[in-house]
């Protein structure tokens, strides 16, 4: 009993682990044949003339399917065109293993060849050319990964920026009686980033401000904090990133001999672009959105969630540094 029992629990985890083959035919009217009188074809070979399409069949994962080799899978499909009645079988559809199943998987039509047509292919020789067909396919799914590796293998992990240009003030800005809504300005930044082969990263970054306005008041800020990043590989020369960051902003604002300093919160947002000019050089640009939010003015009124503060955008360009 207790073998029986054993035997059974064996056959059903067998089942379970097996692909899952589904049929669907257009008819029944021919009795079933043997799988070595079974034909079978990839999806750009010629089929004899007056061939018929009889049905469909697929071999799929069943949620729990092991042992689904390619080999396997295509007998699989053999067997159940034999047993429909067919004697021919066109693969129309290949999938490999991947992240959604462990299994090759498999779609096909099944055929019904005429008894009185010619065929050259043998079951063995159709045999021979799909699996010389899954070789080369697999040699190209090989060389794709490789070439992947390889990208992130001459990606830079390390880097160090070093960056100048003109800030864009875009929020209201009041000095004396005036507000402002635009003003230029001029930024120095500096920053270190480390980026992992997944592509994320994180960095450490300065940011440098200096803005002057008619009634004789300059503005500085100086900003540090971490960041987090996402980068693609170096491909073409060419690499591309975003990031965002939030840290510790010193503010301070000068007239005459007169300077008055603020500490407070500054967050950046950033899109940029490298090309690769030597092994350990790029040339960059990106465009930072840096905000830091101020004590408001007594006698400035605002809407109703209305900020004030400074948020300009930065156009930077400079060198980069792998290493």
């Amino acid at each position: 009993m207790k073998h029986t029992y054993a035997a059974f629990l064996l056959a059903l985890l067998l089942t379970a682990c097996a692909p899952k083959v589904v049929v669907d035919m257009y008819t029944n009217e021919w009795p079933s044949t043997t799988p070595d009188s079974v034909r079978v074809y990839l999806m750009n070979d010629g089929v004899p003339r007056n061939t018929m399409a009889i049905g469909q069949v697929k071999v799929v994962d069943n949620g729990l399917s092991t042992h689904g080799t390619f080999e396997r899978v295509v007998q699989m499909a053999i067997d159940a065109t034999a047993e429909n009645g067919g004697n021919g079988l066109i693969i129309t559809e290949h999938r490999t293993p991947d992240g959604r199943s462990t299994i090759h998987r498999i779609w096909g039509t099944v055929l019904r060849i005429p008894e009185t047509a010619t065929t050259d292919s043998t079951k063995s020789e159709s045999m021979r050319r799909l699996l010389l067909a899954e070789q080369q396919s697999e040699r190209q799914n090989q060389e794709i990964k490789q070439h992947v590796r390889d990208m992130y293998t001459q990606s830079p992990s390390n880097i160090f920026r070093l960056n100048v240009g003109p800030s864009f003030l875009c929020s209201k800005f009041q000095v004396g009686n005036h507000t402002y809504k635009s003003r230029i300005g001029f930024n120095i930044g500096a920053d270190y980033e480390h980026v992992w082969k997944s592509g994320f990263g994180f960095g450490l970054n300065y940011l440098h401000n200096y803005t002057s306005f008619n009634e004789g008041v300059t503005t500085r800020l100086n900003y540090y904090g971490p960041s987090f990043l996402m980068a693609t590989p170096l491909l073409n020369r060419w690499r591309y990133d975003l990031a965002v960051g939030i840290g510790y902003c010193r503010y301070s604002e000068s007239f005459a001999n007169i300077t008055n300093s603020e500490n407070c919160i500054g967050t950046t947002f950033r899109l940029g672009a490298e090309w690769k000019i030597a092994k350990h050089l790029a040339l960059g640009a990106q465009l930072n959105l840096f905000t830091v939010s101020l004590k408001k003015p007594d006698d400035l009124e605002l809407k109703k969630n209305e900020f004030y503060g400074i948020r300009h955008f930065n156009l930077l360009g400079g060198l980069r540094y792998y290493f």
